[in-house]
């Protein structure tokens, strides 16, 4: 039995798009892929802003940029906010159980951290879900995880672009596909540079998205996140 469910051939639920202004990147996403995205309040107390655009069996697309009602430091989204054109940032898979996938995931060497569980309303509609991240520590090309117990229906209801394609490349390629097999992630990752990329079909042609990857563990990204710290601290 397979721990992640099924979005018409793989694994995706969602993925994220990052840009450094989040009402005017979804103007302008919209633009470009030809359809208008629903942007939506931000969930309380949360560093994210983003906007939705369904592609297809169950699938959305994230516009994500900052809050601006967000005060506080955030590594992730001072890195978005300095990004000079939009890139996938993260990707989702979703399961039915997410204690009996995080089990999983632990006895596969890839532990699933930070995980929070968040309800909230939407429009009217309660959005319920569990969260967290395939670890260990935070790759752009490891999938988040997801158990949906209810959301707002305009994420994958509609008109929207149509998906093709994931592509996914890391150095330890090797160790991910591993991990990926034992969870029934059906999604291959090349060996190379750290690269994320996202194919879409829409009324205006094929689009494409791609990025180096972010990669938050470790001494170097503890460096780097000192350093983003730092600079945000001087501009208060």
């Amino acid at each position: 039995m397979g721990y992640v469910l099924d979005r018409g051939g793989t694994p995706l639920d969602h993925i994220a798009i990052g840009v450094p202004d989040t009402e005017r990147g979804v103007e302008e996403l919209g633009e470009v892929l030809g359809y208008k995205p629903v942007l939506t309040k931000p969930e309380p107390d949360q560093f994210y802003w983003s906007g939705s655009l369904p592609l297809g069996a169950g699938r959305f697309l994230e516009i994500l940029g900052p809050n601006p009602e967000y005060r506080k430091f955030n590594p992730f989204i001072e890195i978005v906010r300095r990004l000079e054109q939009p890139q996938p940032l993260f990707w989702y898979v979703a399961t039915d159980n997410f204690a009996r996938f995080e089990a999983a995931a632990k006895a596969a060497g890839a532990p699933v951290e930070r995980v929070q569980t968040v309800s909230h309303e939407v429009h009217g509609t309660i959005t319920d879900y569990t969260r967290g991240i395939i670890g260990p520590g935070f790759l752009s090309v490891s999938p988040n995880v997801i158990e949906w117990r209810s959301r707002f229906a305009a994420l994958t209801e509609g008109d929207g672009p149509e998906f093709v394609s994931l592509e996914l490349a890391h150095p330890e390629a090797d160790r991910l596909n591993s991990a990926f097999k034992v969870l029934g992630i059906n999604q291959h990752v090349s060996k190379g540079p750290h690269r994320i990329g996202l194919n879409l079909n829409t009324p205006k042609g094929p689009v494409s998205f791609a990025g180096d990857g972010l990669e938050l563990r470790g001494v170097t990204a503890m460096a780097r996140m000192a350093g983003l710290y730092f600079r945000w601290l001087a501009k208060r």
